[in-house]
């Protein structure tokens, strides 16, 4: 399949706006990329740019639309947003709102960036590396072998490392945890490998529901880790109460679930939430605070923000 890839030239201080604006307009997932020659080139995720690449680059937010019939549409639909958005009294620098467009074959896209992607340590314990690279593990190295396919997450976001930073600090042996947005599936494989008893991992793009099962596979996790298609937490099975839920997705959906996750949590069980741009994370904490969460950590990476809290009951 090909696919339509849509970019929105903006700064950095919108990246969540335009993140949030593509996923409401049917977005599987969202990357930041560089408009650099290497990206032109090849369609590379901010992830994988090293940072002296990143300094020199504007900023674009990107998503892959499936060239179905129904791209023309969604590009519509898109610029209408943008142009809401233009409209509106945001108070943060917006950039110039072009809108980018290019077809992508699957194949391309799937394998330009994996020359940018090198094993690398995400915290104490946890080094995440390509199934294509050989790694010698170091003492007490913890490594998670990772092909993301079509899926959205390498490890190297600060909001996937925060969260993984987490889990090390708070899972013990036998817990029962819930991953709201899988993505590739690292958070889980990193629950798993961490000692839990059981793991369900989901999220509404069935590209990476596959792809985190397979990820499950090749680490020895698909006995722990069950990867369903879920909105949010609704095919949790009914009755369960999970010892940390994980969700690493972008503030309003954090929001929208702050509410639902405690119907799946044991009283003082721990809720991970990240994806917070620092200028949301005043509203992310209001919000857990009048659900009933108590915060216990706050954690910064660049303009990143996770945030561990325990639902009080």
């Amino acid at each position: 399949m090909d696919w339509l890839k849509i970019g929105i030239r903006t700064q950095k201080e919108a990246e969540e706006i335009f993140s949030a604006l593509l996923m409401e307009a049917g977005a599987k997932g969202v990357s930041i990329e560089g408009d650099n020659e290497a990206c032109s080139k090849g369609g590379l995720p901010w992830d994988y740019l090293d940072e002296e690449v990143l300094e020199k680059v504007p900023f674009c937010v990107t998503a892959f639309f499936p060239c179905d019939g129904s791209e023309q549409e969604v590009l519509a639909d898109i610029k209408e947003r943008v142009r809401d958005v233009k409209g509106m009294d945001i108070g943060l620098p917006l950039g110039t709102l072009e809108i980018i467009t290019q077809t992508v074959r699957e194949e391309d896209w799937a394998n330009a960036w994996k020359a940018y992607f090198k094993p690398v340590k995400i915290s104490d314990f946890v080094v995440i590396k390509p199934t294509w690279e050989e790694y010698s593990a170091g003492q007490d190295e913890i490594v998670i072998e990772i092909d993301p396919g079509m899926a959205f997450g390498t490890g190297n976001h600060e909001t996937t490392r925060m969260c993984v930073r987490f889990l090390e600090e708070y899972m013990e042996p036998g817990m029962r945890v819930i991953d709201a947005g899988c993505g590739s599936g690292i958070l889980s494989v990193a629950a798993a490998k961490f000692g839990a008893e059981k793991v369900y991992a989901l999220d509404l793009d069935p590209v990476a529901v596959d792809v985190t099962a397979e990820n499950a596979e090749r680490n020895g996790c698909a006995d722990v880790i069950e990867a369903k298609r879920s909105d949010l937490l609704t095919e949790v099975p009914e009755g369960t109460q999970a010892d940390i839920v994980v969700a690493n997705i972008i503030a309003d959906v954090v929001i929208a679930l702050n509410g639902k996750a405690q119907k799946y949590m044991k009283r003082n069980g721990m809720y991970i939430c990240s994806g917070i741009i620092d200028s949301r994370l005043g509203d992310v904490r209001k919000s857990l605070e009048e659900e009933g969460y108590k915060v216990i950590q706050i954690l910064e990476d660049g303009e990143w923000r996770a945030i561990a809290c325990k639902y009080r009951g």
